[in-house]
């Protein structure tokens, strides 16, 4: 028996069924692995916001509506509507049908996760217009979002039509309403991942560190990217041969990498520390092999004690005299004041060889 159900073996093998899984459940997995992690980390410094809580739902509602888009390609998706099993038509649009207020509330769940980030970052400041554009960019984009999830529920009257057939009943046509839809969609996407950039551009910091984080907040316009190719799709559907993978996957990509988007700004740190440890590692392997390859290493270190009369460098060396510094700690009570405490007395001295050969002469030089 093949993947999908009342279908011929040819059926089965024209399917795309194998894309649409694993495009669901590779984005599935990455995207709950980064909003999890954005979900830790805040909850570790004791910083939950309305906007994790946001998040949140938003990830259960992208892991629902890929959950929903893996069960129909059981009933057809992966296939020309011409040939998808008949039998499986009623089960399929109940199907779909469900899965369309998870997506599109969830895309909208996301853009107001990132206005509410855009609020954090306006805390305390003097920007009060810009604030305000924030609350309306926030108000506009939810409210739009749930208007746009009524008409999708309330396409056809009665409601039962659109995923019945055999019920007569008007519904509004398909291709202007996704357009509009989609429309919708993208305006929102230009306005809220672009409202950022000015407040960035002032930020008083260097400018790598500036363009680096402007760049984190630009990768959002790639959910634009996703939306226009959804929308190229509708074409298809409308007036073609009414094959809907490819709108179903580009919504599946679109929806999961902006949950992950606008996660990234909060695991920044995280994955600057971890390079920074990387670099130091790096670096840590090849001044010991640098040292290795020469004789006694490019740098030697000195270490001298106060009890030690003739201490022994670590570049084999013979021993420097002890000279006590401004620095000096003393391990040893002092004669002169027996009350005094415990202290210790260590200095480090560094030189630098240019070239092995004069290594004894400098150091004693």
């Amino acid at each position: 028996m093949g993947w999908v159900y009342n279908a011929t073996p040819e059926q089965n093998a024209m399917s795309n069924y194998p894309t649409v899984i694993a495009v669901c459940v590779a984005l599935t997995v990455l995207m709950t692995g980064t909003v999890s992690t954005r979900l830790l980390i805040r909850t570790y410094q004791g910083r939950v916001g309305a906007d994790d809580y946001i998040v949140l739902v938003g990830m259960i509602f992208s892991i629902v509506y890929s959950s929903l888009c893996i069960v129909q390609t059981r009933y057809g998706l992966g296939l020309p509507l011409t040939e998808r099993p008949k039998a499986n038509l009623s089960t399929y649009m109940k199907v779909n049908f469900a899965g369309r207020p998870f997506y599109q509330l969830g895309v909208g769940l996301f853009k107001l996760a990132l206005c509410i980030s855009y609020l954090r970052l306006l805390d305390k400041t003097t920007k009060r217009p810009y604030r305000f554009v924030v609350y309306f960019m926030a108000a506009f984009s939810t409210l739009g979002h749930v208007a746009c999830t009524l008409v999708l529920i309330f396409n056809c009257r009665p409601v039962a039509a659109s995923w019945d057939p055999s019920i007569k009943g008007t519904c509004l046509p398909f291709g202007p309403t996704n357009y509009c839809l989609a429309g919708f969609t993208i305006l929102c996407d230009l306005i809220i991942i672009a409202l950022p950039i000015p407040l960035l551009l002032s930020l008083r910091i260097r400018p790598a560190h500036k363009a680096g984080v402007i760049c984190l907040f630009l990768l959002g316009f790639f959910t634009t990217f996703c939306s226009v190719m959804r929308l190229t799709q509708i074409q298809t559907i409308a007036y073609g041969d009414g094959n809907s993978t490819m709108l179903v996957l580009w919504g599946t990509v679109e929806f999961n990498v902006g949950m992950i988007i606008s996660s990234m700004p909060y695991l920044a740190p995280m994955l600057k520390r971890w390079i920074s440890d990387f670099g130091h590692q790096i670096g840590y392997y090849k001044g010991r092999s640098r040292g290795n390859a020469s004789s006694g290493g490019r740098y030697a270190m000195h270490v001298y004690g106060k009890d030690i009369s003739a201490s022994r460098e670590r570049s084999g060396t013979a021993a420097s005299p002890y000279k006590a510094t401004f620095s000096d700690e003393h391990i040893l009570l002092s004669r002169e004041h027996p009350g005094d405490k415990i202290m210790r007395t260590t200095e480090y001295r560094v030189t630098v060889d240019d070239q092995p050969s004069m290594a004894s002469s400098k150091m004693f030089g």
